[in-house]
């Protein structure tokens, strides 16, 4: 049983080093609500809702990986860098483009896209890993030092309310990503 344990703990340390929290975009994987259920297990209202209501499997390591969510892998922001082999949109001579107005509906519906062009401004300024760094302190609970996600709502170990800290205002609505999945239909 303790060898058991121990390949775990190996083969999980393992998966761990595989993840990657950059983005094209400039969200943050490290907060992402379908990234930290696969990782480390319990999910938010997000993560609970493509769960419940699709087929989809709850499995990403991140953007810039092949282990990629489904509705990720088809982002056109993330094919268009990938194909332009570059690690960020603003390093693009076309940036901003029409990729960005095809996100807009998205900011009433997924609150947590609301930072991408902040972070996308921070990245520009300060580097990729100084970002990393700030996104990876903004993203625990000032309490605990858990982590956190977009869209939890209480800490998971202390429990302390969270909603406050974040940088956007709205919640996760069910009712409306579930309107708008059926529009897409």
């Amino acid at each position: 049983m303790a060898g058991e344990q121990i390949l775990a703990q190996y083969e999980r340390r393992d998966i761990m080093s595989e993840f990657n929290y950059d983005t094209y975009c400039g969200l943050y994987c490290g907060a992402c609500s379908i990234l930290k259920a696969y990782q480390s297990g319990p999910k938010d209202p997000f993560a609970c809702f493509w769960d419940e209501n699709t087929s989809l499997e709850l499995k990403c390591h991140g953007c810039k990986t092949d282990i990629v969510f489904e509705n990720c892998a088809v982002c056109p922001i993330r094919t268009c860098a990938r194909e332009k082999e570059i690690e960020h949109c603003t390093e693009c001579i076309e940036y901003p483009c029409a990729n960005f107005n095809k996100m807009l509906p998205l900011l009433e519906i997924l609150p947590h896209c609301t930072t991408a062009s902040d972070n996308r401004e921070t990245i520009a300024a300060k580097g990729t890993d100084q970002w990393l760094q700030e996104q990876d302190n903004l993203w625990k609970c000032p309490d605990c030092k858990t982590e956190y996600t977009w869209y939890g709502v209480n800490c998971k170990n202390c429990g302390r309310e969270l909603d406050s800290l974040k940088p956007y205002k709205n919640a996760f609505n069910k009712d409306i990503m579930l309107q708008f999945i059926n529009l897409m239909k």
